[in-house]
C-alpha cells in the first residue's frame, strides 16, 4: 500500500488521525478532571503518584523491568532514587501532555518525540499494553464514584482506552527510520489493528 502522507502533503494536506477526528471537548474535560482526581488522591505529589503506577507495572509484568536502568536494584526497588525520578518524569510528561489536549497536534508531536527515545530502548507494543493496564488500574483505585466505589465510570474508562491508544500509536509512529506500526512480538499480547487498548485482557497498541 502507498503511503498518503508523503503525497497528501505535496499538495500542503495534512492527514488527520482517527483519533484527532473523533475527539471532541467532552473527552477532553474528562481526561483532565480525572487526571487532576489522580493526583489530589496521591496528595498532588507526582513521585507517589508515579511510583503507585510503576508499582502496579511491576507487579503485574516482572520482565518488564529489564527495560529500565535501576533493573539491578530489585531489592531496593521501590525505594530507590532512580526509580521515584523516573516514576515523577513519567507524571510530569502525563500532565504536560494533558495540560495540553487543547492542541492536538502538538500533543502527536511531542508523543512521536517520546516515541523517537524510547522504541530505541527494545519497548515494543506488548509493553504499552502493560503500561496501559497499570495507568488504568490506578485510575479506577483513585477516581472514586458513589454509584460505583472503585472504577472509572463508562465515560472516564472509554476517554482513556482510546487516549493511551493514541499515545501507544503515534509513540510506534515516532520511531525514526520505522515506516508505520511496529508488530508485536510473536509471544506479546496481540494489539488490536487499530492501536486503541482493549477494555479487558490487556490494552493493545503501544
Amino acid at each position: 500500500m502507498v503511503a498518503l502522507a508523503p503525497f497528501l502533503a505535496m499538495f500542503g494536506i495534512k492527514r488527520v488521525s482517527k483519533f484527532r477526528r473523533r475527539w471532541t471537548e467532552r473527552k477532553r474535560q474528562v481526561i483532565q478532571s480525572s487526571w487532576a482526581a489522580l493526583l489530589s488522591a496521591h496528595g498532588n505529589d507526582r513521585m507517589a503518584t508515579g511510583s503507585k503506577i510503576f508499582r502496579k507495572l511491576f507487579t503485574g509484568d516482572t520482565a518488564i523491568l529489564r527495560l529500565f536502568p535501576f533493573r539491578r536494584q530489585a531489592r531496593t526497588l521501590f525505594v530507590s532514587a532512580p526509580f521515584k525520578l523516573h516514576a515523577k518524569l513519567f507524571v510530569d510528561t502525563m500532565t504536560e501532555l494533558i495540560a495540553n489536549l487543547h492542541d492536538l497536534e502538538k500533543v502527536e508531536r511531542d508523543v512521536r518525540e517520546l516515541g523517537k527515545r524510547h522504541l530505541t530502548y527494545g519497548v515494543q507494543p506488548a509493553h504499552f499494553d502493560a503500561m496501559g493496564e497499570a495507568l488504568i488500574a490506578v485510575l479506577d483505585e483513585s477516581c472514586h464514584h458513589p454509584s460505583d466505589e472503585v472504577t472509572l465510570d463508562k465515560e472516564e474508562r472509554d476517554a482513556w482506552l482510546g487516549f493511551w491508544g493514541f499515545i501507544a500509536k503515534e509513540m510506534q509512529r515516532g520511531r525514526k527510520g520505522t515506516k508505520g506500526i511496529i508488530a508485536s512480538n510473536p509471544g506479546s499480547r496481540r494489539a488490536s489493528e487499530d492501536g486503541k487498548p482493549r477494555a479487558k485482557g490487556g490494552l493493545s497498541a503501544a
